[in-house]
This record gives structure tokens, sequence and C-alpha cells, in this order.
């Protein structure tokens, strides 16, 4: 069901048929930023927009697995997460991790991926003090470059996104999910 990568982190189909997937890009373009977050972030919860529900389920899926726990409390939280070219709020290409919790994991999938764009990139070499830097370092170990695959890993990894130097967005769902 799923792949290992690199530090741990697995990667997951999204098993969402592509019909539906391709509205969930269209939502994603006509989406609005929020001024409250670093970068061009589109808060699910702040959208009514039941297309999104099957992609949250999707991500719950695979954390499910990847705990290997069921029927459990959960919590989760996904966002649009929007770079190009001329993105007027680039201010979110900076190290960062996630709300740590005890059982918390994050998630990265990409809608699109257009030619000469990055994806989200690692460090071994890296802790927690990196956070709020905009500078790669130099060993850095980037995510595969594919689109409809959910990867997973645990939320306290720090990463750093990645860019578009086109003019077509890269579009990705960041998440997070803990155990209550």
């Amino acid at each position: 069901m799923y792949k290992d990568l690199i530090l741990g982190i697995r990667q997951y189909e999204c098993n969402i048929p592509q019909d539906i997937f391709n509205k969930i890009i269209d939502v994603a373009e006509n989406s609005n930023f929020d001024k409250n977050f670093p970068g061009y972030q589109s808060i699910f919860s702040d959208m009514n927009e039941p297309l999104l529900d099957t992609l949250e389920n999707s991500f719950k899926k695979c954390c499910s697995d990847f705990f290997k726990i069921k029927n459990k409390k959960e919590q989760s939280r996904l966002w649009f997460y929007q770079d190009w070219k001329d993105n007027p709020h680039r201010d979110g290409q900076f190290w960062h991790n996630h709300p740590a919790t005890f059982y918390g994991l994050s998630g990265i999938l990409y809608l699109t991926l257009p030619e000469n764009s990055s994806t989200t990139g690692f460090s071994i070499d890296v802790d927690a003090s990196i956070n709020g830097s905009y500078s790669p370092v130099s060993n850095m170990i980037y995510l595969p470059p594919e689109i409809k695959k959910w990867f997973i890993f645990p939320n306290w990894y720090p990463h750093f996104p990645g860019k578009s130097e086109t003019v077509t967005r890269r579009i990705t769902v960041g998440a997070d999910y803990w155990l209550i």
C-alpha cells in the first residue's frame, strides 16, 4: 500500500478518481490566500467545498495505515499551498516543521508540479534550530516529483518547500494529522 522513501517518509497512492482530482485542482486555482499564514495558503476549513472531504479522507486513511491504528480519535488540518514565478506571497519558502504532538504526522500531495519546479526538501544535517531560515543546505534530499501521491512523515521533521519558477502554479496540499 505504501513505498518507503528516505528518512522514514512513506509514499502512498491518492486513490481519488482523476475527474474529482481535476475538480480539486480547479478549487485550488480559484481559492484565495489566507493573510494569517505565510505564502499563498488556502485553509480547507475556511472553504465550504464537499470535494475537499474526499481529499481529507484519503489523507486520514494513509495516516491510519502509517500508525497501524484504527478507531482512534483523530484530528486533521489541510490547506492548499501555491507558488508560481510572479507570486506576490512568496514569504512561505523557509525551513519549518509543524505543530508537535506526540502522535502526529504531516503530509504533502502535489496537485500540479510544473516543469522546472522543485519538490519539498529534507536534510539529515538540520534540526529545529534551522526553522525560519530561507536557505537550503548543501545535502538536500527532495521528494520525488510525482503528483497524486501522499508523502507522509512525522510532523516534527524540518522541511523546506519547493518553488515554481514558471507562470504555471505549483499546487500542493499540505496536511497535519494527530491522534487525540
